[in-house]
């Protein structure tokens, strides 16, 4: 008999944690499209009050371009964003001052989920 193990890909990886953290969500007004190339994309659009995920390339203010393997280690704090834009892993085209607030915004979410009362 065979085993089967269940291997998460980085998309399903990245798409799992940012509905946790911020589906439904409110607090950022903006749209935010996560370009992953090839593997797919994850579109952020706070702009209607809660926060709504999409795997699909809709228009944003702000786009950021990365392979979907950095993003897991940045969402896994293994990484820092200053470090993966300025080594080439992240490209930002658009309104760049999302790209630092809805980091902040998913770093804030993060925090608020281990903190124990």
């Amino acid at each position: 008999m065979g085993c089967y193990t269940s291997v998460m890909t980085p998309m399903t990886e990245i798409r799992n944690r940012l509905e946790d953290l911020l589906d439904g969500a409110e607090g950022f007004a903006a749209s935010v499209l996560f370009d992953f190339g090839e593997a797919g994309a994850i579109h952020i659009d706070g702009s209607g009050g809660k926060i709504k995920l999409s795997s699909e390339r809709h228009a944003a203010s702000c786009t950021i371009a990365m392979p979907a393997e950095t993003f897991v280690h940045i969402l896994a704090g293994e990484l820092d964003e200053t470090a993966a834009f300025m080594q080439g892993e992240m490209r930002i085209q658009g309104e760049v001052r999302l790209a630092t607030e809805v980091s902040d915004f998913i770093r804030k979410r993060a925090q608020e989920r281990t903190v124990t009362p």
